[in-house]
């Protein structure tokens, strides 16, 4: 049974989208390889390292306790909680200076 010129062209057409299927999924698959070959990137934690003070401190009030730490670039937020209520404190790790503190209180209504 010879094949019609709509039959030869849906045959070329799926032909095509095979091959861009595996060319696909050949580039995921390298793509993995690839992200799983290069490693952690310690790059920019090495160069921001090279900044931080020696040695800093935080004095906090008495029976406070830590909350949460968080970093961003050269900064240090500390969230504590003590006695008198909870606080946030911004601490310069290239100086080691505390930068701000935030005490955190609640509103009363009107």
């Amino acid at each position: 049974m010879p094949d019609g010129p709509g039959v030869r062209a849906l045959k070329y057409v799926v032909i095509g989208m095979g091959i861009l299927i595996v060319l696909g999924v050949l580039t995921v698959i390298g793509r993995i390889v690839y992200l799983a070959n290069q490693g952690p990137k310690q790059a920019s934690i090495a160069t921001s390292n090279a900044r931080l003070a020696p040695a800093a401190r935080l004095a906090l009030p008495s029976l406070a306790h830590v909350k949460q730490i968080s970093m961003s670039g050269d900064r240090l937020a500390v969230h504590y909680e003590g006695p008198a209520g909870s606080a946030i404190a911004i601490v310069d790790l290239a100086t080691g200076n505390v930068l701000s503190r935030v005490d955190l209180v609640t509103e009363v209504p009107r």
